[in-house]
């Protein structure tokens, strides 16, 4: 019988190398008694990430944030998957709630920017997007390019030309 873990690093390589079928005959294959771990869960979510089942990545992340509240991973892609199903209302508020237990994670704050961005929130976009750059510089980078922000820059160049009026 093989190891879980080395089940979870079998699949893990394969997902590297985008082969999502074999991953998720070696995730089918971990012992019964391992298959709802946090380890196997979180490898679920990057096999339906990778695969792009967001209804199934949802409901998994969504219970890796409720057994472990503290680790940002199920929040930002509970939060994700809600946002790739078009639900970005939800996403939002998974967002703000993962930050209530982890304030500094920047990757949740650039998602909630993101997500009010969407929204048309953007002065609370701007907010959160300079919250993010301030935990991690590497946001400010990513942000320019990430068109989930599209709303928030033209509001910014909108301001600047207001400004220079």
């Amino acid at each position: 019988m093989i190891r879980t873990q080395t089940r979870l690093q079998y699949a893990n390589g394969y997902l590297d190398l985008g082969m999502t079928k074999e991953a998720a005959k070696e995730l089918d294959s971990i012992d019964q008694a391992d298959r709802g771990s946090t380890e196997t869960l979180s490898m679920r979510v990057r096999l339906f990430l990778e695969s792009k089942k967001w209804f199934r990545m949802e409901l998994t992340a969504k219970e890796l944030a409720e057994r472990e509240p503290e680790n940002p991973f199920g929040w930002v892609n509970w939060a994700y998957a809600l946002r790739e199903r078009n639900r970005i209302k939800d996403a939002r508020s998974v967002a703000e709630a993962g930050l209530e237990f982890v304030p500094d994670n920047a990757v949740l704050w650039f998602n909630h920017a993101c997500y009010c961005s969407l929204l048309g929130d953007v002065e609370a976009a701007s907010e959160y997007l300079d919250k993010a750059i301030s935990i991690d510089k590497r946001f400010e980078a990513e942000s320019v390019s990430d068109t989930d922000l599209d709303n928030l820059w033209k509001w910014i160049h909108s301001q600047d030309s207001k400004s220079e009026a």
